[in-house]
């Protein structure tokens, strides 16, 4: 009996003891003793599960968790902090460890002991690279005369660097032991003929015949068996308690069992040469503000966010621009940011506060959707260039392209 007994107790230890370890140093400069961290993972494409939660103590924490699956998509996030690392990949057996600072700007910090964290960081590093000197010489492209010399130099470039980041990524899909990172890899090769793609997907899923994590390419959940549909419940709580933790709000809220409102009627997208209509909305400091309040020739209202890698690499620039041209163009720049702290804290760190206008959009605004319609916003960076009467004179200028819009219409 008694060697039964104790024949349980090693099993019992064996299911319950934790199997992952992460090490989370806070950076110099910030102070987040006392404050609760939280360890979140990610499986089978929508679901979500709490893995640990520490104090942190000196500035230091340790979470030590059972890893339900081999693989698993984490998130660590503080509360009350509007930074959170969310890109993780770890695995059952390992020991991790980074610094978590808030004002590092990147999908990817640098990990140590977790292979397919440090993996990834890698080829991010490379690949941000190449895909911003991709975006300027597409937008260099879009403003050569077609069949020039210069568009056939940009388009050849353009095609070196494209070639680079298959090459880049293929390195990363033949050489990855995890499936995250794989299909990462597998879809930054989108430009490939559909026949090349099915063949990847397929060597794919028969590498990891067994991960959960199978559903991102499968489309059926690894766990039931059933297609991928809406989150549960239980996935829907989670987040909306990791939005509230992080100052934003909740992504799903408690439905109401209210009658809906009769159908809004579509509004049609603003076009160039459009006028567009007064708005207000609120600056930094909660105040209702227009951009019809800017007394300059031309305003430009662009769209952005802090979360948005493109929007903040194009904000110097932009700042320069509205410096040079001050007497001329006046920036109304609307985050649509869902934290209140981390839009003001991107304002800060870019030093653009006392240069341009900012407001934001936010989902509980009453006018969110109909703007997100008038406007035709489905990825940003996004701008439109106005005249002193409102109308719609250029839609998104980038870099140089703005400078020389503003040129043209000064010489008019």
């Amino acid at each position: 009996m008694k060697n039964s007994l104790f024949v349980f107790a090693l099993l019992f230890s064996a299911c319950t003891q934790p199997n992952f370890t992460l090490d989370m140093t806070i950076a110099d400069g910030h102070d987040f003793d006392g404050h609760q961290a939280y360890l979140l993972g990610y499986y089978d494409t929508n679901s979500a599960t709490w893995l640990d939660s520490v104090r942190i103590t000196d500035n230091r924490a340790t979470f030590r968790t059972k890893m339900p699956y081999p693989e698993m998509l984490c998130e660590v996030i503080i509360e009350d902090c509007p930074t959170s690392f969310q890109q993780f990949r770890f695995a059952r057996g390992e020991r991790a460890s980074f610094v978590f600072d808030p004002d590092m700007q990147t999908l990817y910090p640098e990990v140590d002991g977790s292979d397919a964290s440090e993996e990834v960081a890698g080829y991010w590093s490379g690949l941000r690279a190449a895909m911003r000197e991709q975006r300027e010489l597409r937008m260099a492209l879009a403003n050569a005369e077609p069949g020039s010399d210069r568009a056939e130099e940009l388009g050849r470039k353009s095609e070196q660097v494209s070639a680079d980041i298959r090459s880049r990524s293929i390195n990363l899909l033949l050489g990855t032991k995890s499936l995250i990172n794989a299909f990462l890899a597998y879809n930054m090769l989108f430009d490939l003929p559909a026949d090349s793609l099915a063949k990847i997907k397929d060597e794919i899923l028969r590498r990891w015949p067994d991960d959960v994590n199978r559903s991102m390419l499968t489309g059926i959940s690894s766990i039931t068996g059933d297609s991928i549909g809406d989150m549960t419940l239980r996935t829907k709580a989670v987040l909306n308690r990791r939005a509230v933790l992080m100052g934003d709000l909740p992504p799903y809220p408690i439905e109401s069992h209210s009658e809906p409102n009769a159908a809004e009627p579509e509004t049609e997208r603003y076009a160039l040469n459009d006028v567009v209509a007064d708005f207000s909305l609120p600056d930094r400091e909660g105040r209702e503000t227009s951009w019809r309040g800017l007394r300059t020739p031309y305003v430009l209202i662009d769209f952005w966010a802090s979360w948005c890698v493109p929007c903040r690499e194009e904000m110097p620039g932009l700042l320069a621009a509205a410096r040079d041209y001050e007497e001329t163009l006046a920036v109304y720049a609307v985050s649509v940011d869902g934290n209140l702290n981390r839009w003001k804290q991107a304002v800060e760190a870019d030093g653009s506060g006392a240069v341009l206008t900012h407001v934001i959009l936010r989902e509980d605004d009453p006018d969110y959707d109909r703007l997100f319609r008038l406007f035709g916003i489905e990825t940003i960076p996004h701008n439109f260039l106005l005249d002193a009467d409102g109308k719609i004179v250029a839609v998104d200028l980038r870099g140089d392209a703005l400078r020389s819009k503003l040129e043209e219409l000064q010489r008019e």
